[in-house]
């Protein structure tokens, strides 16, 4: 949560009997956008504009002192807005959304945060979401806009604005990453109008991106993706207004997004769920309200309960799935 300039901070939710409440609210020392937990459970990684603070989970979680591990510094100006931990926990990657660039930091670093950074891996206008493949080897990234070089065949979002080019989703090896950045990212496809955010299914099979632009969610297969190339099968589905969160439940049968409608000041927010994923043609849509401009999405352990943030509400919703 943002609470002004310099002021982010993280509200700590405790659950009593299957209810969620407030248990105390963690400064920081930057802004906080974009988090990511490592697979271990033990860092907590938030985005802050030019740092992302890295977190002691426990500490966080027991009020215990400043839970605060380390700042990685991705420089002046660079937008840094989401993060994602490697699943062996020694890397941190940062979308610096002003900078067109993902940083790569060195997480065994963070007293230093000077020397945590390994490099940047270029990208595209915007990027914004990451997500990696099940067996950690791949990360795939949005950015909302293409290069200059591609055809200006989007409506502008805003009503001042401009057209512009599709964006793009990009996929890093992050074993290179490791090593040399500028060389990790190995192709991108076309991802549609603003695609914001990505999520990859349980298997590995399907990514999902949401196209905020086109009011679609996109699924892609994996393995029609060949390596170094630019094309795979890709399926646009209309989903719903302006939708920017996505998260696949850990059963990889039902998809949500978190429909913001963010560009219609008088509408309300949507969560739209998808469900029988095996057939794209017969898929089941679920729908519950969730107002206050509603942006990312995730589930619970428990596989049925998705949250959603509501940034303008400045709250969260849980919601119990349906089991099929």
């Amino acid at each position: 949560m943002s609470v002004g300039k310099g002021g982010g901070a993280v509200a700590v939710l405790r659950n009593n009997d299957g209810k969620f409440e407030l248990d105390h609210v963690a400064a920081l020392k930057t802004e906080a956008y974009g988090e990511a937990l490592s697979g271990d459970g033990r860092m907590l990684a938030i985005a802050g504009g030019e740092d992302t603070s890295v977190l002691d989970v426990q500490r966080l979680e027991h009020n215990d002192g400043s839970p605060i591990l380390g700042i990685l510094h991705s420089g002046s100006h660079a937008g840094a807005v989401y993060t994602a931990i490697s699943q062996d926990s020694k890397l941190a990657f940062v979308s610096d959304e002003d900078s067109a660039r993902i940083s790569v930091f060195d997480l065994s670093k963070l007293q230093n945060h000077d020397d945590a950074l390994i490099g940047h891996i270029p990208t595209s206008g915007f990027p914004v979401g990451l997500a990696f493949s099940p067996d950690g080897r791949w990360l795939y990234a949005t950015s909302q806009r293409g290069p200059a070089s591609m055809k200006p065949t989007c409506k502008p979002e805003l009503p001042r604005g401009e057209m512009h080019p599709p964006g793009l989703v990009f996929k890093i090896d992050v074993a290179k990453a490791a090593t040399d950045p500028k060389q990790a990212l190995v192709a991108g496809l076309p991802a549609g109008c603003n695609p914001v955010r990505v999520a990859v299914s349980p298997d590995g099979k399907d990514l999902w991106v949401t196209a905020r632009g086109d009011n679609a969610l996109l699924r892609f297969q994996v393995a029609t993706w060949a390596e170094g190339t630019g094309q795979a099968d890709v399926t646009s589905l209309p989903i719903g207004p302006s939708p920017v969160g996505v998260a696949v439940r850990q059963d990889g049968k039902q998809v949500w997004t978190a429909l913001s409608n963010r560009f219609d000041k008088g509408a309300k927010g949507q969560l739209a769920g998808l469900s029988d994923l095996e057939n794209t043609a017969q898929l089941r849509r679920m729908s519950t309200p969730a107002q206050g401009f509603p942006r990312e999405l995730s589930f619970l352990p428990d596989g049925r309960t998705l949250v959603a943030t509501l940034f303008d509400a400045k709250q969260v919703e849980f919601v119990s799935t349906p089991s099929q």
